[in-house]
């Protein structure tokens, strides 16, 4: 019962509520827009043949910062997503890696 009370009255507790509220919102606005990427780099894929560069990097940065965002109101880690801490960087492409076969 302490814990309830002390955690009722922490300013800490309520900051983080507002954060995770925040990040919330953030996360539903980025994954709409990583389905509108998902979305055009199929149909880019479908008419070239090949993945579009620009399209691919940010959506590898977009996908991160998801994953970042929902560790972070899961509380697997108390470190602020951007715009707290760096964007994340994009991994290579697939063609950029050498052949598994």
């Amino acid at each position: 019962m302490q814990a309830l009370i002390n955690n009722l009255t922490s300013e800490a507790f309520w900051l983080r509520l507002a954060f995770m509220l925040l990040f919330l919102v953030l996360a539903e606005i980025a994954i709409s827009i990583m389905t509108l990427l998902v979305l055009v780099q199929f149909v880019y894929r479908l008419l070239s043949g090949s993945l579009q560069a620009e399209l691919y990097a940010f959506s590898s940065s977009l996908a991160k910062f998801i994953l970042q965002t929902y560790q972070f109101l899961s509380y697997q880690t108390e470190q602020k997503p951007f715009p707290f801490f760096d964007w994340p960087m994009a991994e290579d492409r697939p063609e950029d890696h050498p052949s598994q076969d």
